[in-house]
């Protein structure tokens, strides 16, 4: 199966497989196929195993072999005794209450057993923990391997030597979001294996962090904890292949990652400028070229040092987690302690990457702790919870942002219309601020002697306010420097770019379509890298990733997949290997995951991922019900557009999908549960 694939896999299939070695192959008469094993977690140092393999047909069995086996895993390395920290006297079996010391948990039992029964856990919410370091003597390149208890929490794991910490959640894999834990897959995967990294090991130990977000954010069961860490030495061959698997060869594609200061420091103690390199490290090993920055929106309390407006100051809501609003005031320690701005615009250029001041166009967050003080102050210029642009009191504090970010050293200026774009009645409004903001880019850039760049994201068509973005004026005219149309949540993901290559033909504005990277966008790694890579065989110059923070913040995976965007010929190999693998992967079909809670949304689309073979026609039924039929992918259930979002009731459906294959029918069933939340 491919990466894809695994990411996608449901629960019984993924449980039957890795806790009981039951697979299920489709449509396979004829056909050549491997089964993979790994012993590596079951078997350490020299082992002779029996391995047995029955061929069922329903309760037939139609074949059966035994083979021996012998191992010899003696130079892999497995970490799972934590009682060998060095700091001994921070870990224990039985921590006394409300002391700062680790839980060495021992004695577990059950199908989600961590190794050998014991895993490194946090026994009292609402304590911060020290590091603990794990002494290694390691000479070499080596394969690093990180697996948690199968529940609700994550871990922050780093080599002595790394200048940055790496999240892992057994929750989030790729598109996985880090801010908000209502937004993972429904189930964690017992058993499963991140592979975080490849390194050189030389005069390495492993230092281990428990997340600040654990220590009092969201449920109580939501908790630091660790089951094992595996090494396995690499030769140099091995190494040279997967540098040259993720290397981004060839043109370099422009993309801009979208970046929340401020959600990243709801989660985190943020007490110094040196604690925001360790974010933008990430983004800088994601590839990204330009780095957007949000510094807040329109009418809301603000991410950086302003003088314009309200800073963000004292406790703040998050959005909710399983029926709960979660506050935190780390948000405002970052205001207290830092200046934010000036110290990521000084990282982003030493990193590499061209810093970009964003504004949201406007949410005031009327009545929360997130309103500012303009919002507060002048309830007759706006519309509900947004800004009304029509008043040109409005646009000239929207430009007093905009100048302050400027005066900090901003080079790039950046203005979404995506969020929230309802107060939007006319394009008049919109297009006069945006020559607003260019006259602005110019002053400045004609006292410097530089370009100052305008970015644009805004409604593609059939999102709500599309019909008041006169992008193509916008183009003409030269306001801005970057078009990116944009879908809202998790509709329209693989909108139409015809006109937008059309509007920008001709001009010195570059056409960068967003593709989301939140857990409502397409999955990763296959779905992305398709819609990436269609962009620029259609003529696009580059990519705007929203949400960027999401897998990048997110998991080791997530910044491995971004990585390879910058790079056209790398997405195509990625692609012909898909192609050449086709005919080793199991026949099956998978479901994108459900972007809340387990169900899917009025406001997201279920989506289709089919491998092990091309079909021909596919058709998607609720309920024996044909709602869809296609001749070639993608596969939506209903469609892209928001009058379909109450298409189907909410409730357990029954979801089945057929894929024509040769002469027959692949044919699959799935309960799915649906919401009806706005």
């Amino acid at each position: 199966m491919s990466e894809t694939a695994l990411n996608l896999v449901q629960k019984q299939e993924w449980e039957n497989g890795i806790l009981r070695g039951s697979v299920v192959e489709r449509r396979a008469a004829g056909l050549t196929r491997t089964v993979v094993w790994n012993p590596f977690r079951l078997v350490t140092g020299i082992a002779s195993v029996e391995f047995r393999i029955t061929l069922l047909d329903g309760d037939r069995a139609v074949a059966q072999d035994t083979i021996s086996v012998s191992l010899d895993n003696s130079d892999v390395v497995i970490l799972h005794d934590w009682s060998r920290v060095m700091q001994k006297q921070l870990v224990s079996e039985n921590p006394r209450p409300g002391s700062a010391v680790w839980w060495l948990r021992t004695g577990q039992a059950g199908d989600y057993v961590p190794t050998e029964g014991a895993s490194l856990e946090v026994k009292e919410k609402g304590i911060e923990l020290p590091h603990l370091t794990y002494p290694l003597d390691l000479k070499g390149y080596y394969a690093i391997f990180v697996v948690l208890p199968a529940k609700l929490g994550c871990i922050e794991l780093r080599l002595s030597g790394d200048e940055r910490s790496q999240l892992f959640s057994g929750e989030s894999v790729g598109n996985g979001c880090y801010l908000e834990i209502n937004s993972l897959p429904a189930f964690v995967k017992a058993g499963h294996e991140s592979f975080w990294r490849w390194a050189d090991m030389t005069r390495q130990h492993l230092v281990i962090e428990q997340p600040y977000k654990t220590v009092s954010l969201y449920e109580e069961s939501f908790r630091a904890h660790l089951d094992s860490v595996r090494l396995v030495p690499l030769t140099p061959e091995l190494v040279a292949q997967l540098n040259a698997t993720w290397s981004a060869e060839g043109q370099k594609r422009t993309v801009i990652g979208y970046y929340e200061p401020g959600s990243w420091a709801f989660q985190e103690k943020v007490e110094s400028n040196l604690d925001h390199w360790k974010p933008l490290l990430a983004f800088a090993e994601a590839r990204f070229s330009v780095l957007d920055i949000n510094l807040g929106r329109g009418g809301s309390v603000l991410n950086y040092e302003s003088r314009v407006d309200s800073q963000l100051l004292g406790a703040v809501h998050g959005d909710p987690s399983h029926g709960k609003v979660p506050h935190s005031s780390a948000a405002a320690l970052m205001q207290e302690y830092t200046n934010t701005f000036a110290t990521e615009l000084k990282y982003a250029r030493q990193l590499g990457m061209k810093p970009a001041a964003n504004f949201g166009a406007t949410s005031c967050y009327v009545g929360s702790d997130l309103e500012s003080n303009f919002s507060k102050e002048h309830p007759e210029w706006r519309s509900g919870d947004e800004l009304r642009y029509d008043v040109p009191e409005v646009r000239r504090f929207m430009l007093a942002l905009f100048e302050e970010a400027l005066q900090i050293g901003a080079e790039r200026l950046s203005l979404d219309w995506c969020r929230y774009p309802e107060t939007l009645k006319s394009k008049g409004p919109v297009t006069e601020f945006m020559r607003e903001l260019r006259r602005l880019a110019d002053r400045y850039g004609n006292l410097r002697s530089v370009h100052i760049d305008i970015l644009a994201r805004f409604p593609a068509r059939g999102v709500p306010s599309w019909q008041y973005m006169d992008y193509r004026t916008w183009a003409r005219e030269q306001l801005v420097d970057f078009l990116c149309p944009s879908n809202i949540q998790g509709r329209h993901l693989n909108f139409d770019l015809s006109e937008y290559l059309a509007a920008t033909k001709g001009t010195k504005t570059r056409l960068l379509p967003n593709v989301t990277a939140h857990i409502w966008g397409l999955s990763m790694p296959g779905m992305f890298w398709e819609r990436v890579l269609r962009c620029y065989e259609e003529g696009c110059e580059g990519a705007y990733v929203y949400q960027a923070d999401c897998p990048t913040l997110g998991s080791p995976e997530g910044i491995r997949y971004l990585s390879l965007c910058c790079s056209e010929a790398a997405l195509k190999r990625w692609r012909a290997r898909e192609q050449a693998e086709q005919g080793k992967y199991s026949k099956n079909i998978y479901l994108s995951l459900p972007p809340r809670g387990g169900q899917y949304q009025p406001w997201s689309r279920l989506r289709v991922w089919i491998e092990g073979f091309s079909p021909g026609l596919v058709e998607l039924f609720v309920d024996d019900k044909k709602i869809n039929r296609y001749t070639a992918p993608p596969y939506v259930l209903t469609s892209e557009e928001r009058s379909d979002d109450k298409a189907i009731q909410p409730g357990k459906r029954i979801l089945t999908v057929r894929a024509e294959d040769g002469g027959g029918w692949l044919e699959k069933e799935f309960k799915v549960y649906f919401g009806s939340s706005n």
